[in-house]
């Protein structure tokens, strides 16, 4: 055990000098591996992953001072998911006792299947592991860690087609697509290119970037299963679209760009009111 933290311990310093890094997919925001990880605020610990071809360990680090606290070695290759394109990692329940890694996935269309773990932290235990068949990525986790939200990727390339299903850790059974409340559709396209979270974890805000459409926000309830896409009538281009953030202020969530925001939306109506 004093081998296996003074290694983690090694590959932390030297992953913080170069960096944290995500590769792998063309077609999902992908994994992190390395110092990055993801942080549980409440414990200030930072959930790590160093992967090999055959097993990956994951270390709980002590954000205050970096020490190794945990840590687990498990068979596979897994990562940290990353859930939005501008490096916004996931994987870790609001109440922060699961943590979800993955797998990468084969590219829609191919053969192949996609493996998610899920771990209690407190010992890093592994609780669930999930084989899918086809394309898959992490979206979200709801707060008490007992429904994930998987994408179901349906095809690839500039204009990619997707729906998010819900999947139970306990019963390890898989959900059918969630259902757009507003629209009334389960597909969805774009790349996700930026997320804003609630306090508790129960809502995520994910804005998408569409090739000849306006960008819109995807507004997950991860307690109740249940969606909302909320469009922004914002004529930014593409390219344009790239540049946007998200942030939650009670119930507003302004869409800024640099650190003027173009539109807000209100979290309770979904109203939104562009600014010029």
């Amino acid at each position: 055990m004093k081998l296996v933290v003074a290694l983690v311990a090694a590959l932390v310093a030297a992953v913080a000098v170069a960096g944290a890094h995500a590769n792998g997919s063309p077609y999902t925001p992908g994994l992190v591996h390395g110092a990055g990880g993801v942080v549980s605020p409440g414990e200030g610990v930072r959930y790590v992953t160093f992967a090999t071809p055959r097993s990956t360990t994951v270390a709980a680090i002590r954000t205050r001072d970096g020490r190794v606290v945990r840590t687990r070695r498990i068979r596979g290759s897994f990562g940290i998911p990353l859930v939005a394109y501008d490096g916004t990692a996931g994987g870790l329940s609001g109440n922060g006792q699961r943590l979800v890694l993955a797998t990468y996935g084969p590219l829609p269309g191919s053969p192949g299947q996609t493996r998610f773990v899920v771990l209690e932290t407190r010992s890093l235990r592994l609780q669930r592991v999930t084989d899918l068949r086809g394309s898959w990525s992490f979206d979200a986790i709801s707060p008490d860690g007992s429904t994930l939200y998987l994408t179901e990727h349906v095809s690839a390339g500039a204009h990619p087609v997707y729906r998010v299903r819900s999947y139970d850790v306990d019963d390890g059974r898989l959900g059918a697509p969630i259902v757009d409340r507003l629209e009334s559709e389960d597909e969805m396209g774009g790349e996700p290119v930026t997320r804003a979270v609630s306090p508790s974890g129960r809502w995520a805000y994910t804005l998408y970037a569409r090739r000849g459409h306006e960008p819109f926000v995807h507004a997950l309830d991860t307690g109740r299963r249940q969606a909302f896409c909320v469009d922004l009538p914002l004529d930014l281009g593409y390219e344009g679209q790239w540049s946007l953030r998200l942030r939650l202020r009670g119930g507003e969530l302004a869409v800024r760009a640099g650190r003027r925001a173009v539109a807000t939306i209100d979290t309770r109506s979904w109203r939104v009111e562009t600014r010029r």
